[in-house]
C-alpha cells in the first residue's frame, strides 16, 4: 500500500507533468498568446508569465511574434515581458539582443513619459489587472514591472542611466508606499494580494523585513488568508469586503504568494506554503473542466467553487515545483 507521503509526492509530481504537457498543448492549439497586438484583444496583464516554463523554440516564437509588432503594451505585460527575457536571457543570440534592447528602450521612453518628478508610474484603471476593485494612482506592483523594465535595459545595454532610474524609483517607492506595511497602492490602507505580485518580481524594492511584516499582515485569518489555501482578493476584514466579488482567490497568485513566502522564509511560512501547494495540486489534478480557460475560486459562505484550469496556474505551479526539493 503506498502511505501516505508517498501518495503526496505522486501527486505532486504527476500535476507537475500534467503543467508542463497541458500548458504546452495549451499553447500549440493556440489557447494561450493567441492575439497579435494589432489585434482588439487586449493580451492579458499575465501572459508573459507563462514563457519561462515553456520551451527555449516556443518563447522565442512568442517574443519574436511580439517585437515584429513593434507596439508598446500596457506596464504590466511589458514589465512581467522582461522579466521574462531577463530569465531566458540565454535563449538569444548578440543579433536578437539588438533587437530587444531596441524594443525596451522604445518602452521605456515611451513609460519615462509618464512618470512623475520622483520616478513613479501612475496609472489609471486601464493598467489596473484587478478588474473587480477599482485601483488608480501609485499601485504597488506597476512599480514593480517599471523596475524589470530598467532591469532588463540595464542587462541588454550595460548603460549606468537605467541603474539610476532603479534607484531612484526604489528610493521613492519606499517613500511613498512603506507604511505600517507596504501599501497596495498610495494613499490605500487596503490589504491586497498585490504585494505578494510585486515581491515576486522586484523584491529589492523593499527590505526583507518590510515584506515581512507586510505579509504577516496579509495572512491574518482576518484578511487574505483562507485556510484551503488561497488569497482573497481584499482583506475580509475591510468594510466594502464582498464574498461574492473579493473573495475570489486565484491559483497563479497563490503559486506566486507560495514562492515568495519560501524566499522570505520558508521555515517560517511552511505550513501556508504546503496548503498552497496543495490546493494548486487538487486544482490541476482534479478539478480542471476542459474548455473552461478561467480559474477563479469564489468562496462565499467558505464554499470552493472551482471554474477550470489556466495556463498562468500552471505555468506558476511549475516554478513552484522548481523551486522546492519535493
Amino acid at each position: 500500500m503506498i502511505d501516505t507521503a508517498q501518495k503526496k509526492r505522486t501527486d505532486i509530481n504527476s500535476t507537475y507533468e500534467r503543467g508542463l504537457r497541458l500548458l504546452k498543448d495549451s499553447y500549440k492549439s493556440g489557447k494561450i498568446f493567441t492575439s497579435l497586438p494589432k489585434s482588439d484583444i487586449p493580451l492579458s496583464h499575465f501572459d508573459f508569465l507563462c514563457l519561462p516554463a515553456l520551451s527555449p523554440m516556443d518563447r522565442k516564437k512568442i517574443v519574436k511574434k511580439y517585437l515584429l509588432e513593434n507596439k508598446i503594451l500596457n506596464i504590466g505585460t511589458t514589465g512581467i515581458l522582461a522579466w521574462a527575457i531577463i530569465n531566458t536571457i540565454n535563449d538569444y543570440d548578440d543579433n536578437e539582443r539588438i533587437l530587444l534592447e531596441k524594443y525596451f528602450t522604445e518602452c521605456e521612453e515611451y513609460f519615462d513619459c509618464k512618470v512623475n518628478a520622483e520616478g513613479l508610474l501612475p496609472t489609471d484603471e486601464t493598467d489596473n489587472w484587478l478588474k473587480s476593485a477599482p485601483r488608480t494612482g501609485i499601485l504597488v506592483e506597476n512599480q514593480a514591472y517599471h523596475a524589470k523594465i530598467l532591469d532588463v535595459l540595464c542587462l541588454l545595454t550595460e548603460d549606468d542611466m537605467y541603474d539610476f532610474k532603479k534607484k531612484r524609483l526604489m528610493r521613492s517607492v519606499r517613500d511613498k508606499l512603506d507604511g505600517a506595511y507596504v501599501l497596495d497602492r498610495e494613499g490605500s490602507l487596503e490589504i491586497r494580494p498585490n504585494n505578494f505580485i510585486a515581491a515576486f518580481f522586484a523584491p529589492e524594492l523593499f527590505m526583507s523585513e518590510d515584506w515581512q511584516k507586510t505579509f504577516d499582515a496579509s495572512l491574518k485569518s482576518t484578511e487574505l488568508w483562507l485556510n484551503w489555501g488561497g488569497l482573497t482578493t481584499l482583506g475580509q476584514s475591510d468594510a466594502n469586503f464582498n464574498p461574492e466579488i473579493d473573495g475570489e482567490s486565484w491559483f497563479f497568485v497563490n503559486n506566486i504568494a507560495a514562492i515568495v513566502l519560501h524566499r522570505l522564509d520558508g521555515a517560517k511560512h511552511a505550513e501556508t506554503i504546503k496548503a498552497i501547494l496543495r490546493a494548486s495540486v487538487e486544482n490541476a489534478l482534479w478539478q480542471e473542466h476542459t474548455g473552461r480557460p478561467c480559474e477563479v475560486v469564489f468562496t462565499a459562505d467558505r464554499q470552493i467553487k472551482v471554474q477550470g484550469l489556466y495556463g498562468l496556474s500552471l505555468a506558476t505551479y511549475i516554478y513552484l515545483y522548481r523551486i522546492f526539493s519535493f
